[in-house]
């Protein structure tokens, strides 16, 4: 009878113990679709350590957080451990910038004259209602 008992505590403590934790690796989603004809490289300007924030416009000063490569018809996923509310409520203004280059572009020329003279294709300003309402996807072109 006693090894019943602590089977079934066991077991009541597991499960209410499992029905408590928080899952740790949750992740929300955002989407960029290339959808044209060549490859793209991207930059999600997000500040702090991840360089410029909106309204800051500028490229960061090193391309370390440059994603140099989405091939066409390819989609690229950014995943946050924070529900993109959190990730908004902490940038200076509720926009995120995102920038496009061409990979050929990455590939061909110094970061700084990349910087310098501005060598994008295009840069999105999303708020965080932009991105709710486009499904979390932003699509290039």
């Amino acid at each position: 009878m006693k090894t019943i008992l602590k089977i079934l505590i066991s077991t009541l403590l597991i499960t209410n113990f499992h029905n408590c934790v928080i899952p740790m690796d949750k992740k929300y989603r955002l989407y960029l679709n290339n959808n044209a004809e060549h490859s793209i490289g991207c930059y999600f300007a997000l500040g702090d350590k991840y360089g410029t924030a909106y309204p800051d416009t500028l490229l960061p000063e090193t391309k370390q957080y440059i994603i140099e490569e989405i091939s066409p018809g390819d989609r690229y996923i950014l995943d946050s451990g924070l529900e993109w509310e959190e990730v908004y409520s902490k940038l200076p203004k509720d926009t995120m910038s995102v920038f496009i280059f061409h990979t050929d572009t990455l590939k061909n020329e110094t970061w700084n004259s990349i910087r310098d003279n501005y060598k994008i294709l295009k840069r999105y300003d999303l708020s965080l209602e932009d991105l709710q309402n486009n499904d979390w996807t932003i699509s290039y072109p």
